[in-house]
């Protein structure tokens, strides 16, 4: 049943017709007027938001079709759906540039998913009515004549399972974790909330594989919506929708883990061998690093400047560059924990149960004991299913791993604190030359030349990333509706520059009434000033490489077209200043969650011991991102990795 009313829903479709509507001259048809966006963006809505989100929505669409708040809050005199087409526009531009929050926030929460699904949704099964304006090719399709080289494990009652470990998760932690202890000779059940996806099912379609293998579709943000949130929610996790991009952990990093948390295996010669060990089973290597153009202008910039510039390692084997590595692997050539260690383990008799999440770990006098699990079986029922277990593992990843451990009784202080993002930001610009940032292998260029910006270890990353046309849509500026559309058909022609922040403050993570993990943050002033610092010089970056106009991010579309005056472009890197960046008044993202559980020395340091074991519960252990003590500030896979190697030989140890 839709959760809006008629009214409302009329005005999300004046609102839709507003952001993406069928504008004459313009070249393109009007595919975005049709019921469906609205049809499904109010499905979107209902599923990726709590209750409290879709109350302050539906407060909104009600407020919105009142001529007296369009009067007070926009000087409109008229309900939304009165107005005009630049009515509504000079109305919604408003909320997207205001002063205040608030507004900014209701834009943002409609505005980046209305769009992304408007251009990411195809006609029909294959096209869309864009894609020829922005020679987008589509999806490449699924390797359908590959066969899955693993069987989930088929609940089809309540039951009661015995193992001697039982991992809860299967990414870059649970899966490393997984297959260290079956190749030991242990009895391993893997527990995944996610489905199993293999190279038939990863099509490249961009709405249906981020709806199929992201965290709440694709739509998760930070509880005041300045962020959103990119996380794996299939089995391998994170490693199966990443980038490739496969950074063994800084050694400064590697110190700072032993000197201020007390975790002195660090920096011992057997958690190198744990990092030497993961990074031999995934094939890491710079070898098929090719850069593609957007990487390839990145690092003619840097160059330029005399700034830092290197080589991405990648966890690739036959990489076909086929550009579309952020939705699954349809050659098999990403070597994430799907295609290694979770192999390893299916082969040495593992149990993987698939479409499982865990309701509490059990334990019994300060013992773990096994798992409470809902199972959904093919046809959609659920069964409960008792998973006793001598050892429980919990590599549920930084989201959910504190709200299991939360729901099953702990209550260390840093269960759930100390969360970190990576936030990162955008710049994009727009060159002479071809770039389709679509093609090619996605991140194989790196920027550390502001990595210390503190002389202690913490600044920015610069690198580039893949865009496809429903994120970029969702991206892109919005300040009316032919200035989008126009921004979007250039797309073939921009380049990007992400900033990554390595956070040194955090959030925490908190459980809504379904249970659901609810990520608080706000960007401190301490990192704000970092990020900013990375603005700028992505913006430098590209201007050495030749772009013809460089965009910062701001929803304002502060712009300079490249005269070649030095005095001009100053001035216009002052202005970027002045702008700021203040939160929903520019993209935000986060594809790295870190910290939420963090192992040190000492309870009053961290909820885990140096071991990865709880300081509550004996037997219960953690390995994945959120053990991670502090952001490592490079794309953090390698790292899980070799921390969850680390404590599989700790597991391994105390199984004896």
């Amino acid at each position: 049943m839709a959760f809006l009313t008629v009214h409302e829903r009329e005005t999300l479709a004046a609102i839709c017709e507003t952001l993406v509507p069928a504008l004459p001259g313009d070249g393109i048809v009007a595919r975005y007027q049709a019921p469906e966006l609205v049809t499904h963006l109010e499905e979107a809505l209902e599923r990726a938001t709590d209750e409290t989100a879709q109350r302050d929505l539906k407060l909104l669409l009600k407020a919105f079709g009142l001529s007296a708040f369009n009067g007070i809050t926009a000087g409109k005199w008229k309900s939304l759906r009165q107005m005009s087409l630049a009515e509504r526009e000079a109305l919604l531009f408003s909320w997207a540039s205001s002063r205040m929050f608030v507004q900014r926030k209701a834009f943002q929460g409609i505005k980046r998913m209305a769009l992304f699904l408007a251009y990411s949704n195809p006609i029909d099964e294959s096209r869309h009515v864009i894609w020829s304006d922005i020679q987008y090719p589509g999806p490449p399709g699924g390797a359908t004549d590959t066969p899955k080289t693993i069987t989930p494990y088929e609940i089809q009652n309540n039951r009661t399972l015995e193992t001697d470990v039982l991992i809860i998760g299967s990414g870059a932690g649970g899966g490393v974790v997984a297959g260290e202890l079956a190749c030991a000779g242990h009895d391993v059940i893997v527990v995944e909330k996610g489905g199993y996806h293999a190279e038939a099912d990863f099509s490249g379609n961009e709405l249906k594989s981020t709806e199929a293998l992201f965290e709440k579709y694709g739509a998760l943000t930070t509880a005041d919506t300045t962020m959103m949130v990119l996380a794996g929610a299939t089995l391998g996790g994170g490693t199966t929708v990443n980038w490739s991009a496969s950074f063994r952990t800084p050694e400064h990093v590697l110190q700072e883990w032993a000197q201020t948390y007390g975790f002195a295996a660090a920096i011992t010669p057997e958690y190198q061998h744990s990092l030497d060990a993961v990074m031999q089973r995934t094939n890491i290597s710079t070898e098929e690093s090719h850069p593609n153009t957007n990487n390839r202008l990145f690092a003619e910039g840097c160059e330029k400047l005399g700034y830092h510039v290197g080589v991405i390692p990648r966890n690739v084997k036959g990489c076909e560059d086929c550009g579309f590595c952020n939705y699954g692997c349809s050659f098999g050539a990403k070597q994430g924990t799907l295609k290694t260690y979770l192999q390893d383990a299916y082969e040495k008799g593992a149990r993987i149960i698939v479409r499982a999440q865990v309701r509490r770990v059990m334990h019994e006098k300060g013992q773990v004991t096994g798992a409470i699990v809902d199972a959904t079986d093919k046809n959609g029922q659920v069964h409960t299913l008792t998973i006793r277990a001598k050892m429980v593992v919990v590599s549920a990843g930084s989201l959910h791993t504190p709200v299991i451990l939360q729901r099953s009784g702990l209550q260390n202080a840093h269960i759930g604190a100390n969360l970190h993002l990576h936030p990162a930001t955008v710049i994009f610009s727009l060159f002479d030359q071809t770039v389709k940032t679509w093609v090619g292998a996605p991140m194989t260029r790196v920027s550390q030349q502001f990595g210390n910006l503190d002389g202690r270890g913490y600044g920015v990353t610069l690198e580039v990333a893949p865009a496809h046309p429903g994120l970029i849509a969702a991206t892109l500026p919005w300040r009316s509706a032919r200035d989008h559309k126009q921004l979007v058909q250039q797309t073939p022609s921009m380049a990007n520059v992400v900033i990554i922040n390595r956070d040194y403050y955090g959030g925490r993570i908190t459980t809504d009434k379904t249970g659901e993990p609810v990520l608080h943050y706000e960007l401190h002033s301490y990192d704000r000033a970092h990020l900013q610092r990375g603005v700028i010089e992505g913006l430098k970056v590209h201007r050495a490489a030749g772009a013809k106009e460089v965009y910062a991010p701001h929803n304002s579309l502060i712009k300079y077209v490249n005269t070649g005056s030095e005095s001009d472009f100053v001035r216009y890197l002052r202005q970027v200043e002045d702008a700021g960046l203040e939160p929903n008044a520019f993209p935000l993202f986060s594809a790295h969650q870190m910290s939420s559980c963090r192992i040190a020395n000492s309870p009053q340091h961290g909820a885990l011991k140096t071991t990865g074991e709880t300081y509550e519960i004996k037997n219960l252990f953690v390995a994945d991102a959120s053990a991670l003590p502090t952001a490592t500030g490079v794309n953090p896979m390698v790292s899980i990795m070799g921390l969850a190697h680390y404590i599989a030989q700790q597991v391994k140890a105390a199984l004896k």
